[in-house]
């Protein structure tokens, strides 16, 4: 007999036993049976020991969990974008999208430091990585280190990239940025529908003024906002004109960014973009590197090289400019004090001046364009006795939204405006004058006081050059319209296609019309849905087949349904009431009426099927109806109305019927010995519908 105690447990403790003791995981709950031998020590007796893989077997399926997680790409991707270096600082978000209870979308989050990024269980977690380092979670205002800067390009579906590799997407924007002149990207991730170009560079602490610049970098790297350089540039006091070095460096952004996707809102230091050897879940894709062609031959730049590539300035310049614009403030601040010592030596009241908000410069140059669409509506030149107008008010137009003088207005103006140069500069040069007037600080009189100058309003310009709303319209000249151009929003969508480089919705239609009609005859050839579809196979799906087919079907019985049109003669009759007397049209004029169906070939008789109807076999003096009582002569009252014609039954049920003409002096005239009423039908609705060669449906 045993001498000892059975004691019960439930599993679960992390004690590590000894000789004869064994370990039990901690996922298994189950009774365990301690028994206490006398010459022995403790054993323990667990009936799923032998269920147990062994460790080589256990250590296989760790690894082919490894291989199917894509766990080799996940740590390179993660060292070399945030290696653990001497120096680094901060953590690393590691973020994976999920469902909640109620089946919200929402971001889980897991922080790692960078000495344990690369072995940490949740890389082979996440989806997506945090491009900076933070303390903590990410956050603009946990940032600690900058270390990349990031370009999220959706090119998977436009026009350029479209049925291209993802090499091949990578090569056509290296291309681009070679052209340009600009840095390569350190590496290009396929994130499974378009691309994350990532510039690397040394770790630079988080600092107010290197996060401002970094900032800025990021911003003009991705170009001007709508992919569109800007004429001018809106400041704390008012709008100016963008400064050349800027328009020209805009639109060479603009050109290597054109027609990509790239997505300008993603410029935030707490941006994340996808891990390489992760799953994307929109089409199962696997992201992966694709230039270049390992983790191995990633290089990264210098911040400085990257901010002189990708600013319109480099430090000196910025430097440079800064003293220009000191200078000129510190000469106005003297002349400012001048003026102000003189008015108080003087006993006057020395007033500050207010700062005055400059005209839009987009406003007058929107003017201009209008004004050349007006001239090129006109034929290209202005007609006689306006043209000295027309060149005066562009140059009105020029001078507000880029200055000049009056040597230039006229160069650019004398060739459109079909006069000789030298007139036109000696006419233009009263603007020139009251320009510099303006600029020396005269004033208007009035109540608010403005710098002299020619300046028009749009209704005034249109007044003068005799044009009228609907003339702005049709010669595309919105601009001079008093309430400006209100685009459609289909219009605004037709420019947000074509600057993505989408094709034309008419060459779409045009194109799937073409392959409809195709389709047809193969189908009208005999040939069967499956081997019509597989003649397309490449180019248009059977879905896309059908709708195709569909439209030009009916395109087809469109065309083929012409119209016979009958001149109808019209009469007045006059309708008496009580209260007034209606005239209704029914002679003076010919109406055109257009009936379908076919015409005969000219000079030819063609034979027809008439329209027939029982009603039109009676007298066009009228049909017979029961006599109304007195209420029913009320046209807001239904009556019954009998017919009596030989196909329908005197018997027929009741129907809404009407009362009997009110044109009638005396409506017992018409109730006949058999009790009907002789109703006249129109004589103009008999007449169209036995029209030779007309056909109407009953």
């Amino acid at each position: 007999m045993l001498a000892g105690a059975l004691a019960v447990f439930r599993a679960g403790w992390d004690t590590q036993w000894t000789s004869r003791r064994v370990v039990l995981p901690r996922r298994h709950s189950r009774t365990v049976a301690l028994l206490h031998l006398p010459s022995s020590s403790f054993v323990c007796l667990d009936a799923y020991a032998p269920m147990l893989l062994p460790q080589a077997d256990q250590d296989r399926l760790a690894e082919a969990f490894r291989s199917r997680v894509h766990a080799g790409p996940r740590a390179a991707h993660a060292r070399t974008l945030h290696p653990d270096l001497a120096g680094t600082k901060g953590q690393v978000s590691l973020m994976r999208a999920s469902k909640n209870a109620d089946g919200e979308n929402r971001w889980e989050t897991r922080v790692v430091s960078v000495s344990e990024l690369a072995t940490s269980d949740a890389l082979l977690w996440a989806t997506h990585i945090s491009m900076q380092r933070f303390y903590g979670a990410r956050g603009s205002t946990s940032l600690v280190q900058l270390q990349s800067l990031i370009a999220d390009v959706d090119c998977h579906e436009r026009a350029d990239f479209r049925g291209l590799s993802p090499e091949d997407m990578a090569g056509e924007m290296i291309g681009r940025l070679r052209t340009a002149g600009k840095p390569l990207p350190s590496y290009i991730v396929f994130s499974g529908r378009g691309l994350h170009m990532v510039w690397l560079h040394q770790p630079l602490m988080a600092t107010p003024g290197i996060t401002r610049r970094h900032r800025s970098v990021q911003r003009h790297m991705h170009g001007p906002k709508g992919g569109k350089a800007s004429a001018t540039v809106r400041t704390a006091s008012g709008t100016r004109l963008q400064d050349p070095e800027v328009i020209v460096h805009e639109e060479t952004m603009a050109a290597v960014w054109r027609g990509t996707g790239l997505d300008r809102g993603a410029v935030d230091t707490a941006r994340v973009l996808r891990l390489a050897g992760s799953y994307n879940q929109k089409n199962g894709q696997v992201a992966r590197l694709v230039w270049p062609a390992s983790w191995a031959d990633v290089e990264r730049h210098d911040f400085e090289d990257l901010a002189t590539a990708f600013l319109p300035w480099t430090r000196e310049q910025m430097a440079a400019i800064r003293a220009e614009r000191q200078a000129s403030y510190e000469q106005r601040e003297k002349a400012r004090q001048e003026r102000r010592a003189e008015q108080e030596a003087a006993g006057i009241r020395f007033v500050e001046e207010q700062p005055r908000r400059r005209i839009s410069g987009g406003y007058w140059a929107s003017v201009v364009e209008a004004l050349d669409a007006v001239r090129v509506w006109w034929g290209g030149r202005p007609p006689e006795g306006r043209r000295d107008l027309w060149a005066f008010l562009s140059a009105c137009a020029i001078a507000q939204a880029e200055g000049g003088d009056a040597a230039s207005w006229a160069a650019r103006l004398a060739d459109p405006a079909g006069l000789p140069e030298g007139e036109l500069r000696t006419s233009l040069g009263a603007l020139e004058r009251i320009r510099r007037r303006g600029e020396a600080g005269e004033t208007s009189g009035g109540d608010a006081e403005r710098p002299v100058g020619y300046v028009y309003s749009k209704a005034r310009m249109m007044a003068l050059l005799g044009l009228s709303e609907n003339d702005a319209r049709v010669a595309g000249a919105g601009a001079l319209l008093p309430g400006g151009v209100r685009r459609s929003e289909q219009a605004r969508s037709a420019d947000r296609r074509a600057e993505a480089g989408a094709t034309p919705r008419t060459v779409t239609v045009s194109a799937r019309l073409a392959d409809g009609r195709e389709a047809l005859v193969l189908q009208a050839a005999g040939k069967a849905m499956r081997e019509i579809v597989a003649v397309f196979a490449g180019r248009r799906g059977e879905t896309s087949l059908r709708r195709a087919m569909a439209e030009a079907a009916s395109e087809a019985s469109v065309e083929t349904l012409p119209e016979t049109v009958a001149a109808v003669p019209v009469e007045v009759a006059s309708e008496t009431s009580e209260e007034s007397s209606v005239e209704a049209l029914r002679g003076s004029t010919t109406t055109i009426v257009a009936l379908p169906g076919p015409v005969a070939p000219s000079g030819a008789d063609a034979e027809f099927e008439p329209f027939h109807h029982p009603l039109l076999d009676q007298p066009e003096a009228g049909f017979w109806t029961s006599p109304p009582t007195g209420h029913q002569r009320s046209p807001y009252n239904p009556s019954t109305l009998r017919i009596g014609l030989d196909t329908i039954p005197a018997s027929t049920p009741h129907l809404s019927g009407f009362s009997a003409p009110r044109s009638e002096a005396d409506p017992s005239q018409n109730v006949l010995s058999n009790g009907m009423v002789r109703v006249p039908v129109p004589a103009f609705l008999l007449r169209s519908v036995r029209v030779p060669g007309g056909r109407l449906s009953p």
